[in-house]
């Protein structure tokens, strides 16, 4: 037989067989492109090409983009051998992806029918019933997964997880901790949520010697990507190692540099993204349109660093920068950076969204004298203490009571009275932590269910962008399992496409009018609807997440309302440039 040499630019080979051998070969050197091109060649020879059409899919289905060809590819295959493990598996982690776990779930069990021993099939199953709120099964899934594979780390991530929304916080922690020793090798965002899981457990248990074990599996590793400095950052702070946490940051901001984005040319604006060390952050993931915008972003060093705030970077190196976007956007956490802002942004002259004096007036605190005379506005009662102050206090009414700085509900507590007060302060916690109180207001709707609603105030406009529906008040996104419920879907659409309507004169002027008060270029604010017609706030400040995650053929709906809130911040972005002769 003649050898055969696949290349690029090699004439078409003569068989299926022929190009089965060449395309097997380009698949297992990775070169996805060219093996897919052979594969389709084979398909055209004979349509029904069982193993052609099986390895199509894996190459479909692994891809963003391709999900409704992928799915039909997947389905021939599957029509023609049933019991193809692979192709049941692939095309039940296209479902998930596209939100439809229940037919997730069918596929990966009919999988594990025909293939048992393969852990990845059980961790995929457990997932996707997690997001199906069925808790047992998905424990026992990921049980099954790591009792096969003792070695893969990403289903000790998510056991792990699991077992810490079951409040067997002790058991979350040593799977995390068994998670962390595997997942050297992982990727950078499977050692972040590991490390950011087993702080979680660790505040819970108070096992310190776990923490400092913890602490030393990941220290001996690489930690050179943001995401996994900062979860390592925070696990040193709890255990009082503060400047070691500061350390890691100053490192990685000296490393990184300028860290550059978008489009080399024909960028419509150049956007300056600065961050300190230190502090809390807007999140600009999705928020800033790197298909539009050339992007520097920049994290200042923490002010006892001699060569702070820029390290090596040159002030010249940043002047082609149109705008400049504070994203320190936590008054209680921004690591005394606002000064070293104003000081860069003066020396370059640029536009700056969101400022820091426009920052300082956000804090939790601020609020009753920031939106306390807008027309009705619930603005509940909020004041610092420490935990010796609060040991003292008498609680007759229920309050909040979160550490300085926090965010995501992760550390907030709900203090009905003296017992539970005492409970919460035999929680482990650094001696010296401020904690905000809160007045508590019960804010369950007629239905017994509860609603929180955020927006998002582009140029002091606000934008609907989603609405969270569940059973308890410690009430977020993520957890109120909204997919699973499509009259909950139905009422957040409502919500985006008509949210004056929704809210009614009174609470959508006191919305207006909390935009224009807050006065920040990007912003938000979380909120409930009261029974009279009233809004009750629950915060407004900058730090709030934009994203479109969600897949669209679920939620169709956030894909048409979200996108033009980004359109919104790059139209503000283009004005500001363009006023100051920049841009395009």
């Amino acid at each position: 037989m003649t050898k055969i040499v696949v290349t690029t630019d090699s004439p078409p080979l003569e068989n299926a067989a022929d190009l089965l051998h060449g395309a097997l070969r380009l698949h297992v050197d990775n070169r996805l492109g060219e093996a897919e091109a052979l594969y389709r060649r084979i398909l055209d020879l004979n349509p029904e090409h069982v193993q052609a059409l099986g390895m199509l899919g894996t190459i479909l289905a692994g891809r963003q983009g391709d999900e409704a060809e992928a799915e039909a590819v997947l389905n021939r295959h599957i029509a023609l051998r049933p019991t193809d493990a692979a192709s049941l598996h692939w095309l039940g982690r296209l479902k998930a992806r596209l939100g439809d776990d229940e037919a997730a779930v069918t596929l990966f069990r009919r999988a594990a029918q025909w293939l048992p021993t393969l852990a990845p099939i059980f961790n995929d199953l457990g997932v996707s019933l997690h997001r199906l709120g069925r808790s047992q099964e998905a424990l026992a899934a990921l049980d099954r997964a790591v009792a096969l594979d003792p070695a893969y780390g990403m289903a000790h991530v998510n056991r792990g997880a699991m077992l810490f929304e079951m409040k067997a916080f002790d058991q979350a922690l040593d799977a995390q901790l068994t998670a962390l020793a595997l997942l050297a090798q992982a990727s950078p965002e499977w050692r972040a949520a590991t490390l950011h899981n087993l702080l979680l457990a660790v505040r819970r248990t108070g096992r310190r010697a776990a923490a400092e074990a913890a602490c030393e599996i990941a220290l001996a590793n690489d930690h050179d990507d943001a995401e996994t400095v900062d979860e390592l950052a925070l696990l040193l702070e709890y255990l009082g190692r503060s400047d070691e946490a500061r350390t890691l940051r100053n490192d990685l901001g000296r490393r990184t540099g300028i860290e550059r984005n978008g489009p080399a040319r024909d960028a419509q604006a150049t956007l300056l993204l600065l961050g300190g060390v230190g502090a809390g952050h807007v999140p600009t993931r999705y928020l800033v349109d790197v298909g539009m915008f050339a992007t520097l972003s920049v994290g200042l060093l923490s002010p006892d660093q001699a060569d702070a705030p820029l390290g090596g970077i040159g002030i010249d190196s940043l002047r082609g920068a149109d705008v400049v976007f504070n994203t320190l956007g936590e008054v209680d956490a921004q690591g005394d950076q606002f000064d070293a802002v104003d000081s860069v942004c003066a020396r370059l002259g640029r536009p700056v969204l969101n400022p820091p004096a426009a920052i300082r007036r956000t804090g939790r605190d601020q609020a009753p004298a920031l939106f306390g005379d807008i027309a009705d506005m619930v603005i509940p009662t909020v004041g610092w203490t420490t935990p010796g102050e609060l040991a003292t206090l008498a609680i007759d009414a229920p309050l909040l009571v979160r550490p300085a700085g926090d965010h995501g509900g992760e550390n907030l507590v709900l203090l009905r009275g003296d017992a539970e007060r005492d409970a919460y302060l035999q929680r482990p916690r650094p001696a010296a932590a401020r904690l905000l109180l809160t007045r508590f207001h019960d804010f369950r709707s007629p239905d017994g269910h509860w609603r929180k609603y955020r927006l998002i105030f582009v140029d002091r406009q606000a934008h609907p962008y989603h609405l969270a529906i569940g059973d308890d008040w410690l009430l977020h996104y993520w957890r109120a399992n909204m997919s699973v419920a499509p009259w909950k879907m139905a009422e957040e659409e409502r919500f985006l496409a008509d949210w004056r309507g929704v809210f009614g004169p009174r609470a959508a002027r006191a919305v207006e009018a909390a935009a224009r008060r807050l006065d920040l270029d990007y912003g938000g604010m979380d909120c409930a609807l009261l029974g009279d017609g009233r809004l009750l706030l629950f915060e407004a400040n900058a730090c709030f997440l934009l994203h479109l995650d969600e897949p669209e053929e679920t939620f169709a709906y956030k894909h048409r309302h979200v996108p033009p809130i980004r359109a919104a911040f790059s139209d503000m972005v283009l004005r500001r440039a363009k006023a100051a002769g920049g841009g395009r």
